[in-house]
């Protein structure tokens, strides 16, 4: 990369070739965004911390959930790269090792940088900041990173030699990268055309604030800063004052988004998914007998109506078989998993707002649908250490394994591309329940149309613009724009159980009409919401501007 021109990526979390270098949804869209930029041969590269400990998984043992983390070996997966990084901070100079990741794709070659503080040129205590993603003892540990993370793309692309097309800020966790920009050029009006950035959610964990008086034991902040932040240091709000370009990840959060920063006019660019990456191998077979071409250019998906429902519905059955075979043997369930049983799948970083455990509310009700329908039930997902909300969403997961007798309930603590892909191409239905306006965008239920999936949602996120309620999916419920408005959980459960018991009737009863919406959400999900797709949007209207 030295010497030429390029966009430089920086995000706290990227996923990378089944890495636990990531905790959630704004991991794997970077992953994704950077895989599609080597398909297409656009030049990027992407900077990120080492999270050489992962993220987190969990087991069961006597009734209890235990938590581990995920720890790799660097030296298995990426190339220790002849460079040390000096972050200067006022509190003293942190060091940095740095190892690189290829992403090898069709036309080209997109390199991560993953920076390490492991080494003993720096105090033992600051040796583990680049180890964990989002976990830390204290704020000033979160702290320590951002600016790690921000300073240190900076020295980097310094030290690589690249000419910087762009900085991407992806979350405001790099937001410290802006800061040093505007430090050292003097004048926000010359930092904008540098800048690009998007923001991803809006509740707090995405939108990083910290006290000036802990940021400046270690960091010096202009006082232009301060005038566009008084009180504390608010990141998206400098992000958003000191970008160039800047996005919300879907149409409503664009609505949302707006109404949390007044103000300022976001543009937006919709999440999209890779479309070979997540696609499992069997599906992938079906669409390279049918869909000549979709490898390299995925907008023909679209054509994924014409395949035959019954192949779908042979491929199906096959991808359903292995993933009961996978459930009966690795995961924790109720009781044993049946091939000829309807399969209802979640699988998300389980925190509150997400809701995934919105179908076990009405237990007698689920009960009635299992006996009468074999509805079979998969939860899969993580939860912080410190998120109270989603340690009560699995504690009802957990409890539901020792509750339900007719329905049956299963639970994977575990994450992984395989198991990603084997979940949505097993599944016959997939669940995304948010409790709206909170989710930007989500891509899980991308992931699983791109595997003849069909999703039945929550009216939120970029759900609104790719489900078409009865004819590729499902929709429930109320479309909630104000975080401060009213919400009637009532109804929505009622919404839901209604249209839950909708789609098992019509499996029940027309399973080649259920073949079609399944192959409607490959063709109208699969062919628009696809990384190529939103990088080529952010080559046009971010990076070339």
């Amino acid at each position: 990369m030295k010497g030429g021109e390029c966009v430089v990526f920086v995000s706290m979390e990227i996923h990378l070739r089944g890495l636990p270098t990531y905790a959630g949804g704004l991991g794997l869209l970077a992953g994704d965004l950077l895989h599609s930029a080597a398909d297409l041969g656009y030049p990027m590269i992407g900077v990120t911390l080492l999270h050489d400990r992962g993220y987190v998984w969990h087991e069961l043992k006597n009734g209890e959930v235990v938590s581990h983390d995920e720890p790799y070996d660097p030296l298995d997966y990426h190339e220790r790269v002849d460079l040390k990084l000096r972050v200067h901070l006022e509190s003293g100079t942190i060091v940095l090792n740095v190892w690189r990741h290829v992403i090898r794709g069709r036309k080209g070659e997109v390199p991560v940088y993953l920076l390490d503080s492991r080494t003993s040129e720096n105090p033992p205590e600051l040796r583990g900041l680049t180890s964990r993603v989002y976990i830390e003892a204290s704020e000033e540990e979160r702290v320590l990173k951002e600016l790690i993370l921000g300073l240190g793309a900076l020295e980097l692309a310094e030290k690589l030699g690249v000419t910087v097309k762009k900085f991407h800020v992806n979350e405001s966790h790099g937001g410290f990268l802006a800061i040093e920009l505007l430090k050292r050029r003097g004048r926000a009006e010359l930092v904008k055309p540098r800048l690009v950035f998007t923001t991803h959610t809006p509740l707090p964990h995405g939108h990083e604030e910290h006290p000036y008086g802990l940021v400046e034991r270690h960091y010096d902040v202009p006082v232009e800063v301060k005038s566009m932040s008084p009180d504390k240091l608010r990141l998206t709000l400098v992000l958003v004052k000191l970008a160039g370009y800047y996005n919300c990840v879907s149409q409503k959060f664009h609505v949302v988004h707006r109404a949390l920063f007044p103000g300022f006019e976001p543009d937006y660019i919709t999440n999209g998914v890779h479309h070979v990456r997540w696609v499992e191998g069997r599906v992938a077979a079906l669409y390279d007998k049918w869909l000549r071409g979709w490898r390299e250019d995925p907008s023909r998906l679209v054509y994924a109506s014409s395949i035959p429902p019954e192949e779908i519905s042979r491929i199906k059955l096959e991808c359903k078989r292995g993933l009961v075979e996978y459930i009966n043997s690795r995961a924790h369930v109720n009781k044993d998993f049946e091939v000829g049983g309807f399969i209802a799948s979640a699988r998300r970083r389980i925190t509150g707002y997400k809701r995934m455990t919105l179908i076990l509310r009405r237990q007698e009700l689920v009960e009635e649908l299992g006996r009468r329908y074999d509805l079979q039930i998969i939860f899969s997902g993580t939860v912080h250490p410190r998120d109270a909300s989603g340690r009560e969403e699995l504690k009802r997961i957990v409890d539901a394994l020792s509750t339900f007798a007719h329905a049956r309930v299963a639970f994977l603590g575990r994450r992984g591309e395989s198991l990603e892909r084997l979940l949505a191409a097993g599944s016959d239905l997939w669940l995304h329940t948010p409790r709206p306006p909170f989710e930007a965008c989500g891509t899980s239920w991308m992931r699983a149309a791109i595997n003849l999936t069909p999703s039945l949602a929550s009216r939120d996120g970029g759900v609104l613009e790719g489900v078409v309620d009865g004819h590729n999916g499902w929709l429930f419920g109320k479309n909630v724009v104000s975080l401060s408005e009213p919400y009637d959980e009532a109804a929505d459960e009622e919404g839901f159980y209604a249209k839950l018991r909708e789609v098992l009737d019509l499996y029940a009863r027309d399973r080649r009409r259920y073949m079609l919406v399944s192959a409607y959400a490959a063709a109208m999900i699969g062919s628009y919401f696809n990384s190529h797709r939103a990088l080529k949007e952010y080559i046009v209207r971010a990076y070339s501007a």
